[in-house]
């Protein structure tokens, strides 16, 4: 028989998870309403920019809002781009300092938590002058180069968790048989942290892929948006009569992120292992 207390504790929990769930059903709920602005019936026409690729069909809508599969292809060029670069420079910086003796290490470590912990928006003016400087203003480009350095801390301190969990002895095994230190990263470290390598990926490729501040910020031309520019231009000037169109395109823009995190997410729980050993 279940105590009281138990089943207290089994509601509350409950209760939580339907409040953290109502804003999805409400989205699916609107994306296949026929009404534009209330739940009524059900109807399939809201995903019609599947099939044609254009948000509207009246001239001064689609001349602003781009081809969606454009954006689309924005948007994933963004998120592939931003999680190979955090990637690699990750890799290489976490094996720098686990294995070698850096001067200040403790103190560039605890610099790159509090670089992680700088809000982004207080260095977008940094950010803009900086990439207008570079030529890189306006591009998406500029914007994945932007987005990597921001997420670059957290890489390099999670890839150094994942370092620290090697056991010396197979790097120095290596190291006497032969190789040098760049083959033995190579050949030897980089395989064995392939756990923490796939679980940097996946999470650079969900943020790179929910990213709109830079985006918002540091580009000016519709060609170049991705999907969260275009869900903000759409709540901005159909906010109040269009809910339904939306819906259907934020269902479109979050269902890929759904089905990569159930297929990732043993990546992402190892995560935090890397951390507590880092």
């Amino acid at each position: 028989m279940a105590r009281p207390h138990g089943i207290v504790v089994n509601l509350v929990a409950i209760a939580i998870a339907a409040i953290g769930m109502a804003p999805f059903a409400l989205l699916i709920l609107l994306a296949f309403s026929k009404s534009p602005t209330s739940l009524e019936g059900f109807t399939l026409d809201n995903f019609a920019f599947l099939i044609t690729g254009k948000l509207f069909t009246e001239a001064r809508y689609s001349s602003i809002y781009p081809d969606i599969y454009v954006v689309t292809l924005n948007t994933l060029i963004l998120a592939l781009s931003v999680s190979g670069i955090v990637v690699l420079l990750s890799s290489m910086a976490g094996y720098v300092l686990s294995r070698y003796s850096v001067p200040g290490r403790g103190f560039m470590l605890g610099l790159i938590l509090a670089l992680h912990g700088i809000p982004v928006i207080i260095l977008l003016i940094g950010l803009y002058f900086l990439l207008r400087s570079m030529g890189m203003i306006n591009s998406l480009l500029g914007v994945t180069m932007a987005k990597a350095v921001l997420d670059l801390p957290l890489g390099v301190w999670v890839m150094k968790g994942f370092y620290d969990g090697v056991p010396w002895d197979i790097e120095i095994a290596s190291i006497v048989d032969g190789a040098g230190r760049l083959r033995t990263w190579l050949r030897i470290m980089m395989p064995l942290i392939r756990p923490g390598i796939a679980a940097l990926a996946v999470l650079e490729f969900i943020s790179g892929w929910g990213e709109f501040l830079l985006i918002y910020t540091l580009i000016f031309s519709n060609t170049s948006w991705t999907l969260s520019m275009v869900i903000r231009g759409l709540i901005g000037e159909m906010g109040s009569v269009n809910l339904n169109l939306i819906a259907a395109l934020s269902l479109y823009y979050f269902i890929p992120v759904l089905l990569f995190f159930i297929f990732t997410q043993k990546y992402l729980l190892r995560v935090s292992l890397g951390g507590v050993r880092g």
